[in-house]
């Protein structure tokens, strides 16, 4: 499947890549802006990244924990 990202996508993608370590449980946790937020969204709904916190809200997650889907 070939998927068209936009730049924004690309760049935030790349971003989580480089924080990818598969010796450890985080990925990337960091503060997203607004604008990224809709990025990253964005990258979910394509199957890109997927959020290993996404089904712990109730129980004491309240930040996101995004990996790469594909690595």
């Amino acid at each position: 499947m070939n998927t068209q990202l936009t730049n924004l996508e690309t760049a935030l993608l790349n971003e989580i890549i480089e924080m990818y370590d598969e010796d450890c449980n985080t990925c990337f946790t960091r503060e997203l802006t607004q604008s990224e937020k809709g990025v990253m969204s964005s990258l979910v709904k394509k199957g890109l990244v997927y959020d290993s916190f996404e089904n712990e809200s109730g129980n004491g997650y309240n930040k996101h924990n995004y990996f790469p889907s594909d690595i």
